[in-house]
């Protein structure tokens, strides 16, 4: 059954398709922070599993006033999650850079960076965070998370900091980062996720209260 699986100290995760629950969800979220699954198929498969991410970041993108979607870097990609998002002006690309790929993609070049795309008004003033983003050990955080392609905590956290503790929303949950990340600054969050092995991996996580992944560098 589908519906709230977890709701303990102002995070609330939800086991459902998301098209099904953002609807359901008022839009009193500071941010929206997610990673979209990649589409693993072709052909008409692929174009399947594309439109369904687009309507979800679409509707995710009436819950708050800004977002952070992370893509791929291949121009499909980027313009893939532009068109997604119409609601939100595009105002920036910060950099995840991670040293272990595993990637059979042709290319000259390793698929060792991930783009984060801004949506939102941007604010002005003096920031302290670098737009560079890197970290090791992704490899070791899938072995120890069950989840086949888990963002590390850190990162999360330092997307979300600027936000901190404002209420931080993730349509595509996965293996719980988000949340964590929220729980550790004590803001509030809620996570939604269609694979229910991956609302409890990230309901463990998040009773165990353990940060898993690497530190970040700033890259400076």
């Amino acid at each position: 059954m589908m519906g709230v699986y977890y709701e303990q100290d102002g995070i609330t995760i939800y086991h459902g398709d998301c098209r099904e629950v953002l609807p359901t969800l008022a839009p009193d979220f500071s941010v929206v922070i997610t990673d979209p699954p990649y589409s693993t198929g072709r052909a008409e498969q692929e174009f399947a599993a594309s439109g369904n991410i687009a309507v979800s970041l679409h509707l995710a993108s009436e819950k708050a006033p800004v977002m952070a979607v992370f893509g791929t870097s291949s121009g499909r990609g980027i313009e893939f999650i532009r068109s997604s998002i119409r609601r939100l002006p595009h105002n920036r690309v910060l950099v995840w850079h991670r040293s272990y790929v595993n990637s059979p993609a042709a290319g000259p070049w390793r698929w060792d960076i991930v783009l984060i795309h801004m949506f939102g008004k941007a604010t002005f003033g003096r920031p302290e965070a670098s737009s560079l983003i890197q970290t090791n050990g992704t490899k070791s955080l899938a072995i120890e998370t069950g989840h086949k392609a888990p963002v590390p905590t850190k990162v999360m956290s330092h997307l979300y900091r600027p936000f901190a503790p404002g209420m931080v929303l993730d349509p595509f949950m996965g293996s719980g980062s988000v949340l964590l990340a929220a729980k550790e600054a004590g803001g509030t969050a809620t996570g939604i996720e269609i694979d229910e092995r991956y609302c409890e991996i990230a309901a463990n996580r998040l009773a165990q209260g353990a940060l898993f992944g690497p530190e970040v560098t700033d890259g400076r």
